[in-house]
């Protein structure tokens, strides 16, 4: 059951109690812990993996960590956060790093804190279990660790600032592709990481950038942006359009980028790499997936990719204020808080909706 209720407190904040219980209603003021200060949010964009939290799993832990790990009681959901921060006297437009790692485990100390173990996550349910909401973005106010608040230019909006951890996380999956000048590339999947991950490959030199879909707002996004083919994907077989993907390319891809999880997608794809390719699981390895021989050889690659580093961030938010990375078009509906538990439905229901990215604006 999904409900929204009100009562006399000091802040109104989207919270999931449970698999399917997502519920709007007002809950204590956050209190800054140290080397915190408090965001009042101004936008807040609702990612696959919120839809997901909803439904009860938990992505941050699976596809991170590897395991699989019950969600806290009372999160507060969403980390794609824009708002203002008051820092020394001064308001500061900002948009949020919604994680931080330990900086001292094995994988922290060989510069792959993207894979700490102990990172607290913002929206996540990592890291913040002595508190009773879990703290998110999806509330008039969050708290967040100082030394994760990047400062605006004018020239970016709140709900520009929404898309820079998604494509935080393109940036990372399009460096570790080892994208360069003159590759072929195709995204299977255009939802906003996957647009965010073509416009990325086509910054770091991409030569061709195609995608597919099964929905039409999705294929008009893609298209909009300007992406050298976007492929419909309804009533054909996953061959035929990774066939009509390399068609599109002019040949078999250096990198493959799947947001789609599918398995028949996937075994497809591993079909079309050329040499020294390498097929990057965003959405993890499909139950099933078998990887024969031939698909290795040639120095071919299957493998994944999770969450990003702060410079990845940072990088982001300097492709949107020069425009070399455009998300306004991805921008489709935008709800008030009190209104969350509709904007959850709308973004559940893309292909009846149209909806891409769905923002909430407390």
């Amino acid at each position: 059951m999904i409900e929204v209720r009100q009562a006399m407190s000091q802040m109104l904040a989207a919270v999931l109690e449970g698999p399917r219980r997502l519920t709007v209603r007002d809950v204590p003021m956050p209190v800054p812990g140290p080397g915190e200060v408090i965001c009042e949010v101004a936008a807040c964009g609702i990612c696959g993996s919120d839809l997901r939290y909803l439904a009860g799993e938990n992505p941050w832990a699976k596809h991170t960590l590897g395991y699989e790990k019950p969600n806290p009681p009372n999160m507060i959901l969403g980390h794609e956060v824009g708002g203002t921060v008051s820092l020394e006297g001064s308001t500061v437009r900002a948009g949020l790093l919604a994680f931080r790692t330990c900086g001292h485990c094995r994988e922290c100390l060989r510069g792959l804190s993207q894979l700490c173990t102990r990172t607290e996550h913002l929206g996540h349910g990592a890291g913040w279990e002595d508190r009773e909401f879990n703290p998110g973005g999806m509330a008039q106010y969050m708290p967040v660790w100082r030394a994760n608040v990047y400062e605006l230019p004018e020239s970016v909006s709140f709900e520009q600032a929404t898309f820079l951890d998604g494509l935080g996380v393109a940036i990372h999956a399009v460096r570790r592709a080892g994208v360069r000048s003159g590759d072929r590339v195709t995204v299977l999947g255009a939802g906003p990481i996957g647009m965010l991950i073509a416009q990325a490959a086509r910054t770091w030199g991409a030569d061709r950038v195609v995608t597919t879909d099964v929905y039409d707002a999705a294929l008009e996004c893609a298209g909009g942006l300007g992406l050298d083919a976007a492929v419909d994907g309804r009533g054909a077989a996953p061959d035929e359009v990774v066939g009509e993907l390399v068609e599109a390319a002019g040949g078999a891809f250096d990198a493959i980028f799947d947001s789609t999880g599918a398995l028949a997608m996937q075994q497809a794809a591993l079909r079309h790499l050329a040499p020294g390719g390498m097929l990057m699981l965003m959405a993890g390895a499909a139950e099933g997936l078998r990887l024969e021989t031939a698909c290795l050889a040639g120095e071919r690659t299957v493998t994944t990719s999770s969450n990003n580093l702060p410079e990845d961030f940072a990088r982001g938010l300097e492709l949107i204020a020069s425009r070399e990375i455009v998300v306004e078009p991805m921008i489709t509906h935008s709800f008030a808080l009190a209104d969350a538990v509709k904007a959850f439905e709308v973004a559940a229901n893309k292909h009846e909706t149209g909806a891409i990215k769905v923002i909430i604006r407390p």
